[in-house]
């Protein structure tokens, strides 16, 4: 039988937490609450707030992450999806709301994989390798008729093979407005960039997880809302000719017709028919290249080979070779002083030494057996110290970051990957 004293204590006991029930559920029915993790909280009174409401709902998903008040799952890497939700039923940014605090989370590495809130949108080979003028009104409009000849004598070419190519929109792109337009960001080696399972060593820059963490502070300076750039992913050739490699040659010296041809295809073909189909900047100030190893020798082609048209470029790594560095030296000053540049590299760097092994480059089922390149960016620092030789000598501003002990290859951009991204779009101020 129970005591009179353990009756008292079991209903002494009792009692707080059925307080605390009468409260919280008065509480939820007079708000609706998002229990974002470091999220904030919006009354239920008024039209504006409904609809901020309904477009959390919507966007609840069952996978694991943070919770909404109706017993849902977001997952974590998606809350960037939540805040554009946020954005479009307010028309205006959470931070407008006084008293209320934007969600964001640490601008730190290791940044999330995957799309992040985003979406891809893949274009099929014959959008721009067409063996008939295709019909779809995509590929019309903006897109000239000489850029298809070009896609039709190159694209479909021994130097030039067709490929399918991806385009990640931002999480922004399907919620805002119609007259919002992005900038765009040309990656090569696009494989790598975002979802670690399409890259080579199983590990990829994390790019997507950087733009949208970076756009949640309000540090991307690409347009009245912050948002990421639009991002299209170049996937670089994976056969050989004889025993070299087709990617050594697209993303070569620029003396290279492989590479000529690869740089005038983005430039004349691709672009047109991205800005045909997407919300675009189509100004050369907001349109960038980005690579890394001999992608940053073939994003810095591009900036010089079609000045009009690029504005921009971030070299992680790169691997300079002979013939970019004269044409640099060589260059009249005007051609690169209105552009942005970005260089970095990793390597040893005084008493700094870049380990022989580094586990964690092996913890992938991708590529697990690669040697982490430990030796590549010490090997490749001649041909950056000459690029920024001829930059100075020409009186032309860059910008050149040295990472003590980095190695080549996905994993160590992946931790840096804000760089380069801040570079580009950053708020200066």
């Amino acid at each position: 039988m129970v005591s009179f004293s353990s009756s008292y204590t079991f209903v002494a006991l009792l009692v707080p937490f059925w307080c605390c029930f009468v409260v919280s559920h008065a509480e939820i029915r007079c708000w609706s609450i998002v229990l974002l993790v470091d999220g904030y909280v919006l009354p239920e009174n008024t039209s504006r707030n409904k609809a901020v409401n309904a477009a959390d709902t919507t966007i609840s998903t069952t996978k694991g992450g943070i919770f909404n008040i109706k017993g849902k799952r977001a997952p974590s890497e998606d809350r960037s999806i939540q805040n554009a939700a946020r954005n479009n039923a307010t028309g205006k940014y959470p931070s407008a709301i006084r008293g209320f605090k934007v969600p964001s989370r640490e601008l730190q590495p290791p940044f999330p994989d995957g799309l992040n809130g985003g979406r891809l949108v893949t274009l099929p080979a014959d959008y721009y390798f067409p063996s008939t003028p295709p019909t779809t009104s995509a590929s019309t409009s903006s897109t000239s008729t000489s850029s298809t000849n070009v896609a039709s004598s190159i694209g479909s070419s021994f130097l030039l093979p067709p490929r399918k190519i991806s385009v990640w929109l931002p999480p922004q792109y399907d919620m805002c407005p119609n007259d919002v337009r992005f900038p765009v960001l040309y990656c090569h080696d696009g494989q790598n960039a975002i979802q670690d399972s399409s890259s080579w060593t199983g590990y990829s820059w994390r790019l997507a997880g950087a733009l949208t963490r970076m756009s949640e502070r309000k540090m991307l300076q690409t347009n009245h809302l912050h948002t990421p750039p639009i991002v299209v992913l170049l996937p670089c050739a994976e056969d050989r000719i004889a025993f070299l490699p087709r990617r050594h040659l697209e993303y070569g010296d620029i003396s290279q017709t492989f590479a000529q041809s690869h740089a005038d295809f983005v430039g004349f073909t691709l672009k047109p028919l991205i800005d045909s189909m997407f919300r675009t900047m189509p100004e050369k100030e907001h349109t960038a290249a980005m690579g890394t190893s001999l992608g940053g020798q073939a994003s810095f082609h591009l900036l010089i080979r079609h000045t009009d048209i690029f504005g921009k470029a971030a070299c992680m790594s790169p691997a300079f070779q002979p013939s970019i560095l004269s044409a640099v030296a060589t260059l009249p000053s005007s051609t690169l002083k209105d552009k942005t540049i970005y260089i970095d590299n990793g390597g040893d760097v005084d008493d700094v030494k870049v380990p022989l092994l580094d586990p964690f480059d092996h913890f992938s089922m991708n590529h697990w057996w690669n040697p982490g390149y430990w030796w590549l960016d010490s090997q490749l620092q001649p041909g950056i110290d000459a690029m920024r030789l001829a930059l100075d000598l020409k009186g032309i501003k860059y910008d050149y970051q040295r990472f003590a002990g980095g190695r080549h290859n996905e994993r160590a951009w992946s931790w840096r990957i804000d760089k380069p991204l801040f570079s580009l779009y950053g708020v200066k101020n």
